[in-house]
C-alpha cells in the first residue's frame, strides 16, 4: 500500500518537478568572444514559463549596457517602447511532458516575435525560436557569481509576473 501511494505522488508531482527544473538564473553568451551577452531570468508563473533579460552586456565587447535597476535599452517596434530589462523576452510556454511549448519569443533587435519551446539538454537550457519551417536555437548556459556585474543584487524570482510586450498599433 505504501509502494502504491508513493509511486501516485511521484507520478503526479513529476510534472511539477519538471517545470521548476529551468527556473532559475541563465546566460546567453558569445561563444568565440568567450564573454556573456546577456543574464535571463525564467521562472514560472501560473504554471507557465516565462524568461525576462535581468543584465544586458554589449554585444561586441562585453561591455555592461544595463540591468533590471537602471534599464536603458528600449525593445524597438513595440508600443511604447519597453526596457528590454523589464519586459519578457518569451512567454506562456506550457509543459507537454518532455518540453515547454506554444510559447512566443521576441527578437529585442528588431521587435519581430515567433513562436518558441524550451528544453533542457543536460546542463543547458535550448530556446528554439521558429518561424514556419525555419528555427534557430539560443543556448543559455548555468550563470556563475563572476557573471554578475559588481554590486548587482540576485532578484528573487519568484516574485516575478509576466510583463509582455504589446504590437504596436
Amino acid at each position: 500500500m505504501r509502494f502504491l501511494v508513493y509511486f501516485i505522488i511521484m507520478i503526479i508531482s513529476s510534472p511539477l518537478f519538471s517545470l521548476g527544473s529551468v527556473a532559475g538564473i541563465w546566460k546567453t553568451t558569445d561563444n568565440r568572444k568567450g564573454f556573456a551577452t546577456s543574464i535571463i531570468a525564467v521562472y514560472n508563473y501560473n504554471k507557465k514559463v516565462y524568461g525576462r533579460v535581468i543584465v544586458a552586456f554589449d554585444e561586441k565587447t562585453g561591455d555592461l549596457i544595463d540591468t533590471l535597476y537602471n534599464p536603458i535599452q528600449h525593445i524597438d517596434e513595440k508600443e511604447y517602447y519597453p526596457f528590454l530589462c523589464r519586459t519578457n523576452l518569451f512567454w506562456d510556454l506550457n509543459f507537454d511532458g518532455k518540453r515547454w511549448v506554444g510559447g512566443t519569443v521576441i527578437d529585442p533587435r528588431n521587435g519581430r516575435t515567433y513562436s518558441c519551446e524550451l528544453w533542457k539538454e543536460g546542463e543547458v537550457l535550448i530556446l528554439r525560436g521558429k518561424w514556419g519551417i525555419f528555427w534557430q536555437n539560443q543556448i543559455l548556459y548555468p550563470v556563475r557569481p563572476g557573471d554578475f556585474p559588481p554590486g548587482f543584487i540576485i532578484p528573487d524570482i519568484a516574485a516575478f509576473y509576466p510583463v509582455i510586450p504589446e504590437l504596436r498599433k
